[in-house]
């Protein structure tokens, strides 16, 4: 639909339910820049910075989600969205080169908390530097209405492959597909197609289960105390939430070997990687939680399995509750089975808009504001050592993604492969009011134990497992 912004007619699109998401964040938030992406691609190399400045404008003019701006109409509230056409761009650049990495990542830190104006302004911002210890390349901040973490990286590894097409005649990559191609897409289905009315039947189906209840990362107090609060002792959700959202990220790197031993295991017995790290998470929160079999985890998925979803750019994460319920006498090959057959028909229906799923739960469990059964979210970006992009072969190469100090949600873990070896990082983001770095480590801690007790016996019980960690 074109409107008139600013004294030039746009061509304009509703936003997606993924868009909305974030937009709910927005508002219901205390800050902006809580809905920031900061991350920093660096080469222990020499960079010529020309032909890096001028992969970046190719990249930005092949992404259309990079271009995105959001405007809201005065007169109705209503949010629109559409792409800026492409303009050459001269790149900021920083020289941190003497100094230590402590203070050049705090600079990324205040940089990712530099809010952007979500209504009109430019939404990504991005800067040449060269860092410490002989390491070069870009930050880049962006808002998470315009690209999610898959989206992110797409556009970094185009970066780089136009990057090495310039400077040492490998071939041009295929090019970016249309995110408003996808958008139109989304709105399609949104309107109620079949797909969207069979999606809607699975999702109730779902809701009309018995009630799930909430198992938190650091044990039952929470739930308990809640409980007391409420005079309610058969309570099963917990609120939990921050007010200020204020929160930090903490990294843990698991070794290129180790991470070998978790995929080995998975091709072997035919599970997604995703999986065994699910195993894992529900098993450390029953442990933590008196055993208990029912399990909730929100599970962010990605939606990129076509060809142009995958190369579109922008943000397309929805997500939804897994639960599930495993018997302390189920093998760890059975758990994962459960699990897997959760997350596959979680994806099957993963179209449906997360706002209208988490709106009709609440009605249906009659659930407070802020209430829910999950105390974890998590993502997994698949990758195997295979897939390395080759020109990082043997070149030392560090990949960051910086805290805006904010965080939507209480804890969130990413699991993500590192693009220089292959081996697994996880990422916890977290709010200060609802954990601290030593729960967290804690938590971590027991991850790994059971991870990697439970591929040397995958015969045994969970129960057994448990008891191993």
């Amino acid at each position: 639909m074109e409107k008139i912004i600013g004294g030039i007619k746009r061509e304009c699109y509703p936003l997606t339910s993924a868009e909305k998401v974030h937009i709910y964040t927005l508002k219901y938030s205390p800050t902006q820049e809580i809905v920031n992406i900061g991350t920093g691609r660096y080469l222990q190399t020499d960079v010529n910075w020309a032909a890096l400045r001028e992969a970046l404008n190719r990249a930005v003019e092949r992404c259309e989600s990079v271009r995105l701006r959001f405007w809201e109409e005065p007169e109705t509230g209503e949010v629109w969205q559409y792409v800026m056409p492409y303009e050459n761009e001269y790149f900021e650049f920083y020289d941190f080169s003497a100094w230590s990495w402590e203070n050049a990542q705090a600079v990324m830190n205040r940089w990712t908390s530099q809010p952007f104006d979500t209504y009109g302004g430019k939404l990504s911002r991005i800067v040449l530097v060269a860092m410490p210890n002989g390491y070069n390349g870009y930050y880049m901040n962006v808002h998470h209405c315009v690209m999610d973490s898959a989206s992110v990286i797409a556009f970094s590894r185009d970066v780089m492959d136009i990057y090495c097409s310039l400077l040492y005649n490998l071939p041009y990559p295929t090019p970016m597909t249309s995110y408003i191609e996808s958008v139109k897409k989304d709105l399609e289905y949104e309107a109620g197609n079949k797909k969207f009315k069979k999606d809607a039947d699975y999702w109730h189906k779902m809701m009309a289960r018995p009630e799930p209840i909430y198992t938190d990362f650091t044990g039952p107090g929470r739930l308990q105390t809640q409980r007391q609060l409420s005079g309610n002792p058969d309570q099963r959700w917990a609120v939990l939430a921050s007010t200020a959202a204020d929160g930090n990220t903490v990294t843990y790197d698991l070794d290129v070997e180790s991470t070998q031993k978790l995929i080995d295991f998975c091709e072997e017995y035919g599970f997604p990687v995703s999986v065994l790290i699910l195993h894992a998470l529900r098993t450390v929160l029953s442990k933590f939680n008196n055993g208990e079999r029912d399990v909730t985890i929100q599970n962010f998925v990605s939606r990129r399995s076509t060809v142009l979803t995958k190369k579109c750019g922008g943000v397309r994460m929805h997500c939804f509750p897994l639960r599930t319920i495993v018997e302390p006498t189920d093998t760890v090959l059975q758990s994962m089975e459960k699990i897997n057959n959760e997350q596959r028909e979680m994806f099957l229906h993963a179209e449906y808009p997360t706002l209208l799923y988490f709106g009709e739960e609440r009605a249906v469990n009659n659930l407070p504001p802020g209430a829910g059964y999950h105390s974890i979210g998590f993502t997994y970006q698949p990758a195997t050592i295979n897939s390395l992009v080759p020109y990082l072969k043997g070149i030392p190469f560090k990949s960051y993604w910086y805290s805006s100090g904010k965080q939507a949600q209480p804890l969130y873990l990413t699991a993500m492969h590192r693009p220089s070896d292959g081996g697994l990082t996880f990422f916890f983001g977290y709010q200060t009011e609802c954990a601290t770095p030593q729960e967290i480590e804690f938590f971590y801690y027991f991850l790994g134990r059971v991870l990697f007790r439970s591929i040397e016996n995958p015969d045994k019980t969970v129960e057994e497992i448990m008891g191993m960690v």
